[in-house]
């Protein structure tokens, strides 16, 4: 394969574990904060793609596939899942037809012809093989991933026969020729993978979901119209009930009884895991066990999602349909393609460790004692010891252990808040004191304990820069306040966003402020006695000018009556 399956959109992945949490089989590889499903441990049940919150996981489209072999000039061939009207509005299947026709598609049939034939297959196959009771039947790719991954000793109880979607592929190419393009439309993302096992790969040339057949349809403006056609043939098609949880026995016409002990309906992967190892103990007395892996059958597909209302809404309108089109032209046995198959083991080996590194691992989040280990699961793993070896393995993180981390956080804020000289003061968007540090506690001459929860007015009256800084988000910056005590700060206030926190980071600059005081003091004193002494020289230098003065004219006078009196004399 090209690529895998399902994608992470890694812009997406937040750190939040919700699909290592929801995975039954652990097939999610944590790296770098990013979740990435292990292809080789994945049975594509769906789950990771479903439950995302951020929507980060997404499935790889093959409607690019089918449109490249349309645009090619080949022969589309559309198998159509019986579980269509759950999704899609429509009276009978030639409301679905048209609007396929329209696309481009030759034929359009329904897979439920391939679930007629499976289910009496199975019906079979239980009759002449009583040594393989419990027969656990083999129509759900999921459940047989499950198998052959997880549980391999189970693989021979497990029905050798293959899914509809398989038996109807394999009456199509026998029908419209070995060159026909066939697409299977259905609501399972493990059909993709179905198609390339090996046993049954060939028939099956594209699978799309509902999803991607929607989308098709909105770009192409395809409306799927309602038709009021009645089916005129008189055979019942119990296998349109194929995708509710019981469909394959009821199709098969074995006993439906629910409180029969002969035959077992499970769904779910919890509820399937728990009668596989039932089965496995041995402790599971049955003919035949019809397990399916969404909840409720296949109406609760990964792509059912979408869809308003549950899974008894989607049961509702699968019953409706079948009640308003219950027949088909009968299936004669010497119609039926080939629907043997095979499975094989495909166990991953586990690593083993010792037990020194697994405390080891342990012991780096803080788990010395079994009173250490929470087994809170908030990683996604059931206990403390199970994600220790998820992180031997190379599956988790150290850091996705959220008590340690958050103990972690809080001993580094602790050391910060402990070490920090300029006091610090935390309150909330209530102004209630939340936290502060040991030099707040000092400058204020107060203990946390008791001031914690209190307004902040009991430590500083005038509180305009921390309502300012709340309404609007804009910091206050390094602005000195002055309180009635005496003291004096230098005060930061920011906004914590996300958080309704308010952080104030003060620094105390009260004896700075009583030696600039002191010196505006001095400054003060010296200016007045420079006055003064300025004051003082003005007045001799004024009277040594007026001395001057005088002088200087008499001296004037005296040089001009002896010039004038030499100018007389050469005269």
């Amino acid at each position: 394969m090209s690529e895998p399956l399902i994608i992470t959109n890694s812009a997406r992945c937040r750190d939040c574990y919700r699909c290592v949490r929801n995975c039954d089989v652990k097939a999610i590889r944590v790296k770098n904060g990013q979740a990435q499903v292990v292809p080789e441990l994945c049975i594509l049940c769906g789950t990771c793609v479903r439950i995302c919150p951020q929507k980060a996981k997404g499935v790889r489209s093959s409607t690019p596939d089918v449109k490249e072999a349309l645009n090619g000039g080949r022969k589309l061939i559309a198998s159509v899942a019986p579980s269509t009207p759950a999704y899609f509005t429509m009276n009978s299947f030639a409301d679905m037809e048209n609007a396929l026709l329209a696309l481009g598609f030759t034929a359009v049939e329904e897979t439920a012809v391939g679930a007629e034939v499976v289910s009496a297959a199975h019906r079979e196959y239980v009759e002449k093989n009583p040594d393989r009771k419990p027969v656990i039947t083999s129509s759900c790719p999921v459940i047989v991933n499950l198998i052959q991954q997880y549980y391999p000793d189970l693989i021979p109880h497990l029905a050798p026969i293959v899914s509809p979607m398989i038996a109807h592929g394999r009456m199509l190419k026998n029908k419209y020729g070995a060159d026909a393009y066939i697409v299977f439309i259905g609501p399972c993302i493990a059909k993709k993978m179905e198609i390339l096992d090996e046993p049954v790969a060939g028939v099956i040339n594209a699978v799309i979901t509902f999803r991607g057949l929607q989308e098709w349809l909105i770009e192409k403006e395809v409306i799927i119209n309602k038709s009021t056609d009645i089916c005129a043939t008189t055979h019942e098609m119990k296998a349109r009930l194929f995708p509710v949880e019981g469909g394959l026995i009821g199709a098969a016409r074995l006993n439906t009884d629910m409180l029969s002990a002969q035959m077992i309906v499970t769904s779910g992967l919890a509820a399937c895991r728990d009668v596989l190892r039932d089965i496995a103990a041995g402790q599971l007395n049955a003919d035949m066990v019809e397990l399916m892996a969404c909840s409720g059958g296949c109406i609760n597909g990964p792509v059912m999602a979408d869809l308003p209302g549950g899974i008894y809404r989607s049961r509702q309108k699968i019953i409706e349909y079948f009640k308003n089109n219950p027949y088909h032209p009968q299936i004669s046995k010497d119609d039926w393609p080939p629907l043997s198959r095979t499975y094989r083991n495909r166990e991953q080996p586990i690593p083993e460790f010792t037990e020194e590194q697994i405390q080891d691992i342990l012991h780096r989040v803080n788990k010395y004692t079994p009173e250490d280990e929470l087994n809170c699961q908030a990683c996604g793993y059931e206990s403390c010891r199970e994600k220790a070896i998820a992180t031997l393995r190379g599956m988790a993180e150290l850091t996705m252990c959220i008590p340690y981390m958050r103990s972690r956080s809080e001993s580094l804020r602790q050391v910060v808040m402990d070490v920090s000289l300029n006091p610090v003061i935390i309150v909330d968007y209530n102004l209630q004191v939340q936290d502060m540090s040991p030099s707040a506690e000092a400058l204020f001459k107060v203990s946390l304990a008791g001031v914690k929860g209190k307004f902040l007015s009991v430590l500083i009256p005038i509180i305009d820069d921390y309502l300012s800084v709340r309404d609007t988000g804009m910091p206050v910056i390094s602005k000195v306040n002055r309180f009635s005590s005496g003291i004096v700060v230098e005060q930061t206030i920011v906004r914590v966003e996300g958080q309704a926190l308010l952080v104030a980071i003060m620094r105390d600059i009260t004896e700075e402020e009583k030696e600039r005081q002191k010196f505006v003091g001095l400054r003060s004193e010296m200016l007045e006695k420079t006055r003064e002494v300025v004051q003082k020289q003005m007045r001799v230098a004024h009277e040594i000018a007026h001395l001057l003065g005088e002088t200087t004219a008499e001296s004037k006078m005296i040089v001009l009556n002896l010039a004038r009196l030499l100018e007389e004399e050469e005269q």
